[in-house]
């Protein structure tokens, strides 16, 4: 698994220059050239706050999770998953019963 960073294509899509965002954010470009080339080992949260403020869109949008070939295979389909509280199982209509003619 591995998160990609879509700092440059959300940036172009605003019109800010790499100089013009590392001014606002009030880091180095060099920083910014980091985040957006994927070679930042961490963003801080409060980062990708001003960078979501400034660039008006939801942190969803800046980071995006891609799954590994083999992790799309491995995994089982939504489908064939189903919760203990959907499993059949069989009602006892006596009990239920006494329950509603309870006082």
């Amino acid at each position: 698994m591995a998160v990609e960073v879509r700092l440059k294509e959300i940036r172009n899509a605003r019109g800010f220059s790499q100089n013009e965002l590392a001014r606002r954010l009030e880091m180095s470009l060099t920083n910014v050239q980091k985040i957006e080339y994927g070679q930042a080992k961490s963003i801080p949260l409060d980062t990708l706050d001003k960078l979501c403020k400034i660039l008006q869109c939801e942190v969803g949008e800046l980071l995006v999770r891609v799954p590994d070939d083999d992790e799309e295979n491995s995994q089982l389909p939504i489908s064939t998953i189903t919760p203990a509280t959907e499993q059949n199982s069989p009602v006892d209509e006596s009990k239920s019963q006494s329950r509603g003619n309870a006082p």
